[in-house]
């Protein structure tokens, strides 16, 4: 019997061999990734400088960060190699580059080709496919734009590579009317409203006179950090509680700034409150540090390696082998009913039972379950990918116990939770909304009175990037200030309100005012008429500038509008300096020729003329027979438009031959100065 085989054409075997090239150069030429210390490219979880990596599918997407995905909440293997490939390829060698709109929109396509084809090829990827993922970004994704460039991205990188076939090289996404092309103004969506920043300092304002609860104190205290220095959400977790310091400027007057390691930049960087925060920052310090100091003498415990449980105020006083009874053992895991108790017990050992447990065992099975939690524990990120070791729990600012933070959940005596960016970026969205059950729940902001209003973490950098701008402070400073790498990532956080930026700009330039001028004749137009006297070290400039530029370009000895006055003892010298180099550079030429080195040139011939112009120059500065302090004009062949039209309009000016009739009162006064002048000389 005789099995069929599929035919595949030269374009398919192509395109497969190409996909095949793709990932082995990713998996094993790029280098981006390899030397992240652990790194696997078979894992179906990748640990960046950024944070854990999961290669889940579209449907799986919700599923918990600290959950280890299954086999079918992942993508189908082959497609991915291609995932994984497609993220090495795009940092462009930067491992600290987020990939997480890479990764969604990878997700969102596998799942456009499953609908459509039953299962996901790259190498099939055609413009259906690419209008299904479109309809399913509109459906699933807030960030239209974004999603949709980010899916223009991963077309252009699959045509680039011959991937696939299809004639997709010039789609473009259907999202791009939502902002003009090119707008680099976005104001509205960058910075944040005014309203948020007020309803935050109203309740963080409350807190001096009355009592804040821990969620309020840390979303209000850490925003007041936020707007005294530009800071990423993610180095919060840097903050330690000696990172506020103080210290003198150059004037002598006291200054407090943030000093903390940035992981983005990989360096300690040291920023300066300005003195409007400086107080607010201090106060934000200090609560901070009053609502975690329980969680730090937790973690001081755990640090210990203590074998007996930890002595919170509702851990029963009993000894350490003694069997506990029910409410012994809710008690001392700090749960306040014990059907909580019995589901931590559930989380903790896979059963319910309470019965049989002493304060030694039972701290040995929260030890274990904390390790779980807390896997870099007694660090809050992972100490691999750091050049330089992160602070303790047990000396961090924001040193925080489970469910401290959660709106009506106990807080646990007995448990650290690592602070994340969801702690504060989640509390401050619009509404939240569980992936798990569906529920809506109300925002921070909205549990405190106002609605409607959203913030997020980054808005609040480029908040003081746009401020520091408008206050006149230089880019340069402002990057340094902001801890960033370059000047041109600067700009890109800075909003500065243009219609704002027109205005000082037209405060800036002077005012136009609204002359009517009295007509004058052609003849007081003439500038020999009237005006200052032009000189050179020559002698007098007769060009008339009014009419045009000097068409000499200032080749004054050569020109027959250069005024003489003979015998005036600086000119003669300067004549003379002038005649001595060209004389000293023609002798020089001219033996060159002669010995046969190089050939006679226009420069050789004019140079020659030169010289001989000077020569006449010197020699009727040195004529006794014309008097020391008469006007001597040499007369040249050199062409000039103001001469054209002074032959055409006045040539009786050309012809006289007396100086009166040509030259005014102003220029005749100055040949007598420079008489003058010689004669004191």
């Amino acid at each position: 019997m005789i099995t069929p085989t599929p035919f595949k054409s030269k374009a398919v075997i192509t395109n497969s061999q190409n996909l095949a090239n793709y990932i082995f150069n990713a998996r094993y030429a790029n280098p981006t990734y390899h030397s992240l210390p652990n790194f696997n490219w078979s894992d179906s979880v990748w640990t960046l400088p950024r944070g854990r990596l999961r290669f889940l599918n579209l449907a799986n997407a919700g599923v918990h960060k600290s959950v280890t995905p299954a086999a079918n909440q992942q993508l189908d293997p082959e497609f991915m190699e291609f995932a994984k490939a497609y993220i090495v390829e795009t940092r462009r060698g930067d491992p600290s580059k987020v990939p997480s709109k890479d990764l969604s929109i990878i997700m969102v396509v596998e799942q456009a080709l499953i609908e459509i084809d039953g299962y996901a090829d790259i190498t099939r990827l055609s413009e259906q496919h690419l209008d299904r993922a479109s309809a399913i970004i509109k459906k699933t994704y807030v960030d239209l734009l974004g999603m949709g460039a980010a899916l223009k991205n991963l077309v252009d990188e699959v045509t680039k590579h011959n991937i696939t076939s299809s004639g997709i090289r010039h789609w473009q996404h259907p999202f791009r009317g939502l902002r003009e092309p090119g707008a680099s103004y976005d104001r509205e969506t960058k910075l944040p409203l005014d309203e948020t920043l007020l309803a935050l300092a109203e309740i963080f304002a409350n807190g001096h006179s009355g009592d804040l609860n821990d969620e309020a104190t840390y979303i209000t205290s850490i925003t007041a950090i936020f707007l005294s220095a530009p800071f990423r959400i993610n180095e919060q977790s840097w903050l330690k509680l000696a990172s506020l310091e103080e210290d003198s400027d150059t004037l002598g007057q006291p200054q407090k700034f943030l000093r903390h390691y940035s992981p983005k930049i990989n360096k300690m960087v040291t920023k300066e409150i300005p003195e409007v925060m400086a107080g607010h920052c201090e106060e934000a310090f200090r609560r901070l540090e009053k609502i975690t100091e329980e969680g730090r003498k937790l973690a001081r415990y755990y640090e210990s390696g203590a074998k007996d449980f930890y002595p919170h105020e509702t851990c029963p006083v009993v000894p350490p082998n003694q069997p506990l009874t029910r409410e012994q053992a809710v008690a001392a895991l700090g749960r306040p009913t014990l059907k909580s108790a019995e589901n931590l017990m559930k989380w903790m050992t896979g059963h319910r039972k309470l019965a049989g447990w002493t304060l030694r065992t039972l701290w040995a099975a929260v030890v274990e379950y904390h390790k779980k939690n807390n896997p870099f524990f007694p660090y809050q990120v992972d100490p691999r990918l750091c050049s330089i070791t992160p602070p303790k729990m047990s000396e961090s600012l924001l040193c925080f116990r489970e469910f401290q933070l959660a709106d009506g959940f106990a807080t646990s005596p007995i448990f650290l939770a690592p602070i994340n960016r969801d702690y504060y970026n989640k509390r401050l969205s619009q509404n939240n909304v569980s992936k798990l059950n569906g529920k809506t729940y109300p925002s921070f902001l909205h549990r405190h009175g106002y609605e409607n209003i959203t913030l997020k973490s980054h808005q609040l950098r480029h908040f003081l990037n746009t401020a520091t701008q408008e206050a006149g402070v230089a880019i340069e400073r402002i990057t340094a200030w902001s801890g960033r790498a370059s000047v041109p990532q600067s700009r890109t956080y800075m909003h500065k309100d243009p219609k704002r930026t027109a205005r000082e700009i037209g405060d800036r330039l002077i005012p136009m005012a609204d002359i009517t001028h009295t007509p004058i004749t052609e003849g007081e137009y003439d500038v020999r008429d009237k005006g200052n006297i032009i000189t050179t070290r020559y002698g007098i400039c007769t060009h008339p500038w009014t009419v045009s530029a000097c068409e000499k370009a200032a080749d004054c000895l050569n020109c027959s509008e250069l005024l003489h006055c003979k015998g005036h003892k600086n000119s003669l010298k300067a004549v003379e300096r002038e005649r001595d180099h060209v004389a000293e550079n023609l002798e020089a030429a001219l033996k060159e020729i002669e010995a046969g080195n190089r050939a006679a040139t226009r420069w050789v011939d004019r140079h020659q003329l030169y010289l001989v112009r000077l020569n006449e120059i010197v020699a009727m500065h040195r004529n006794p027979a014309i008097p020391d302090g008469s006007p001597v004009q040499m007369a040249g062949n050199d062409f000039t438009h103001a001469k054209r039209i002074l032959t055409i309009k006045h040539p009786e000016m050309l012809e006289t031959g007396g100086l009166s009739d040509v030259y005014s009162d102003d220029l005749l006064s100055c040949l007598k100065e420079l008489m003058e002048e010689n004669t004191d000389a």
